[in-house]
C-alpha cells in the first residue's frame, strides 16, 4: 500500500507522518516513510518509531538534508531520465523558470519516482511524506507554466497511490509556522525552501490541485488543525491493512 501526503509547508503533514507510525507501529505493521532528503526509511516498532516522533524541524531541514543533496546530486544532475518515463514526462511539461531551481527539482523528482518504483515492486506499507503530487505542486510553483489545463495534462499520467491525504491549515497559521520555522534556519538552509511568501502560495496551488483530484483519486482532506482527522486518516490505513496481517502467524 502507498499512502502520498501532499500540502503546503507547515501544515502538518510530518506530524500526521508521526500519527500514522505510532499507530500502524501498535498493530506491528511495517512501515517505510519517504521523503525528499532520505528516501526510504524503515520504521517499525520501538526506538525507530520514536526516533520519528522525536525528529523536529531543525532536523528535517537541517545539514543532514544539504548534504544528502551534495552527495545524490552529480549522477542525477548527469543522467537522462527515460524519455518515456513519467519522471521526464513531468520535469519537461513544467520545467521551472530558474535554472538552479531547474538542477534542484530535477534532483528530488528523479529521486522520487525511483524510490516509488521501489514501493510499487515491493509489499508493505509505505508513507510519502512528500510524494509525487507534491512535486507537481513544487513544479506549478516555480514553473513557467501554470496553467490548470497543464496540471490535468500531468495528473493523466502521474501514477497514482492507494491512498492520497491533502493537508491543509489557515492561512494565518501557515504564515506563523513558516515564519518560526525560517528563523530557527541558518542562511544555507534556508537556501533549499521556498520561503514564506512562496509557501503561502504553494498552499493556493494544493488547493486548486486538490480540486482537480477530487472524486478521481482516492484523495482524503486533513485539517492540520484538527486531531480528530488524523484518527479517521489513521483508521482507514489499520482498516485497511489489518485484513491483510490478521491471517500471519508467527513464524
Amino acid at each position: 500500500m502507498i499512502i502520498e501526503l501532499f500540502g503546503p509547508p507547515g501544515a502538518g503533514k510530518t506530524t500526521l507522518l508521526r500519527a500514522l507510525c505510532r499507530e500502524l507501529a501498535k498493530h506491528d505493521i511495517r512501515v517505510k516513510t519517504v521523503n525528499g532528503y532520505r528516501r526510504i526509511d524503515f520504521v517499525s516498532v520501538g526506538s525507530e518509531v520514536d526516533s520519528v516522533e522525536d525528529e523536529g524541524p531543525e532536523t528535517r531541514h537541517g545539514i543532514q538534508r544539504l548534504v544528502h543533496k551534495l552527495a545524490t546530486a552529480s549522477p542525477v544532475l548527469f543522467s537522462i531520465p527515460p524519455s518515456e518515463g513519467a519522471a521526464a514526462r513531468l520535469l519537461a511539461s513544467i520545467p521551472p523558470k530558474s535554472r538552479i531551481w531547474a538542477l534542484r527539482l530535477k534532483i528530488d523528482v528523479v529521486l522520487l519516482f525511483e524510490a516509488w518504483n521501489t514501493a510499487q515492486a515491493s509489499e508493505g506499507y509505505f508513507i510519502f511524506e512528500e510524494g509525487i503530487v507534491q512535486a507537481l505542486c513544487a513544479l506549478v510553483l516555480l514553473g513557467r507554466d501554470q496553467s490548470i489545463d497543464m496540471v490535468r495534462n500531468c495528473l493523466t499520467f502521474l501514477p497514482r497511490p492507494d491512498l492520497l491525504i491533502q493537508v491543509d491549515a489557515p492561512g494565518e497559521t501557515l504564515r506563523h509556522r513558516l515564519i518560526e520555522r525560517y528563523a530557527r534556519q541558518p542562511y544555507l538552509e534556508r537556501l533549499l525552501e521556498v520561503g514564506v511568501v512562496r509557501g503561502l502560495k504553494q498552499a493556493d496551488i494544493a488547493r486548486e490541485i486538490g480540486q482537480c483530484l477530487q472524486d478521481k483519486w482516492p484523495l482524503m482532506r486533513v485539517d492540520g488543525l484538527d486531531p480528530r482527522n488524523f484518527e479517521q486518516v489513521v483508521a482507514r490505513i489499520v482498516g485497511h491493512a489489518l485484513p491483510a496481517t490478521a491471517c500471519v502467524g508467527p513464524d
